[in-house]
């Protein structure tokens, strides 16, 4: 996994839009490492823009949801909040599949 790429990944998912493990996964070099990525956010998350735009791939937010560090939401409900404030449109308890940031929609 090239976690640079990873990383530059998440931090060009525009507000309003949200992209899931498997896509950074695959932005990184290895599709088949959502739950590598899902550690690493878990770890690492105070050091990513926009971490709380990754989502599990059906558009809900993981119900362990656990902020790295200090100035991210607090749990889903926060993350559910600060991404509704970006105006990120929700049907029931998924992101709109619309507003999907995947690597095709990415240009590194």
């Amino acid at each position: 996994m090239d976690w640079a790429r990873a990383k530059a990944f998440i931090e060009a998912v525009p507000p309003g839009r949200w992209t899931a493990y498997s896509d950074v996964a695959t932005a990184g070099g290895s599709p088949r490492g959502a739950q590598a990525v899902g550690q690493w956010v878990r770890r690492h998350g105070d050091e990513l823009d926009g971490v709380h735009r990754v989502l599990s791939s059906d558009g809900r937010i993981a119900d362990a949801w656990v902020p790295a560090g200090a100035g991210l939401p607090s749990g889903p409900r926060g993350v559910r909040a600060l991404l509704e404030d970006e105006r990120l449109p929700f049907a029931g308890d998924r992101a709109h599949s619309a507003a999907r940031f995947t690597v095709a929609d990415w240009r590194p």
